[in-house]
């Protein structure tokens, strides 16, 4: 009997915590702009970052791996914000988006958080099939 109750109420705490992921409320300054733009931010932890032009560089490079990727999902992927969470401000939006391992992706329409990944193959299959 008492196992049944503690399965229960772990059934509970799981379903409880689980419906609570797609109500993260998303920072303004990180939403895309208008309905049909998305906007992807990868938040990353490098001590060796020497500027943000070589991490931008580094996104280009990812965009010129893809495969069959069109032209506006190429843009889409080069214009990734970059976030270094050893600034602070970074660690803080990171911290707000529930994120605890690094790098990541963060994909935003103009309301709520589209995608949540470490794989940067899903990112670009999902600008595949959203855009």
């Amino acid at each position: 009997m008492k196992f049944r109750r503690v399965l229960v109420w772990f059934v509970m705490v799981i379903v409880i915590g689980c419906s609570g992921l797609s109500k993260i409320a998303v920072p303004e300054d990180l939403l895309a702009e208008g309905e049909d733009e998305l906007r992807i931010h990868y938040f990353h932890e490098d001590a060796h970052a020497a500027n943000e032009l070589d991490e931008q560089a580094r996104i280009v490079w990812w965009s010129e791996e893809v495969d069959d990727m069109p032209d506006a999902d190429t843009e889409v992927l080069q214009a990734a914000m970059l976030h270094n969470v050893r600034e602070e401000i970074a660690k803080q939006k990171a911290e707000t988006l529930g994120l605890r391992r690094f790098p990541f992706f963060v994909v935003v329409n103009h309301k709520e958080i589209a995608l949540k990944t470490a794989d940067l193959n899903e990112v670009v299959d999902f600008l595949k099939k959203n855009r």
